[in-house]
């Protein structure tokens, strides 16, 4: 059984899944996701404990740590930062060459959205420090902010953009 790890609103859990999520071109969770051998990092810093089997209601998984995919395009990469629930979740996101966000017909065709090189801290509790992940899908639907140099609207309904310097990003 494929590792998962699920940052929600309450901690991580992470554990062991019949099947990864997957569902086109990212995780789609419709339904509780059961984990077998699960271990409970919460957020308020009390101690990790073994939860053995749990399941994930889909609404709370915030973000979700996956192995990249095998096949990439060569895409342009964006800095982007977004805030959901209680984790701030820096990374680069990866458009198509000449994407326009304005007149882009390409639209996310699920509940998450790819980031790559992530960096995911909790907003307030700095002290806590940063966890890196190589590759993340990010529940569009949960983020309130997004500091981008694009315009995202279509990416995370209903979240508030602000506007980032455009810096290239190698």
């Amino acid at each position: 059984m494929p590792q998962i790890e699920l940052f929600t609103p309450d901690g991580v859990v992470s554990g062991l899944t019949p099947a990864l999520p997957l569902v086109g071109d990212g995780p789609t969770l419709e339904t509780p996701l059961p984990l077998e051998d699960a271990r409970w990092y919460p957020n308020d810093g009390s101690p990790p404990r073994h939860a053995g089997r749990t399941t994930v209601n889909p609404d709370d998984a915030l973000v979700v740590v996956l192995p990249e995919p095998e096949l990439r395009i060569h895409g342009n990469w964006h800095s982007i930062t977004l805030e959901l629930g209680p984790y701030r979740v820096s990374g680069r996101l990866e458009t198509l060459p000449g994407f326009d966000p304005d007149r882009a017909l390409m639209r996310p065709g699920g509940s998450f959205v790819p980031l790559w090189d992530a960096h995911i801290e909790l907003l307030e509790q700095s002290a806590a420090g940063t966890a890196e992940r190589a590759y993340v899908e990010v529940n569009r639907y949960a983020v309130v902010r997004v500091t981008s140099p694009l315009v995202l609207g279509f990416y995370f309904p209903g979240a508030t953009f602000v506007e980032a310097e455009g810096v290239p990003v190698a």
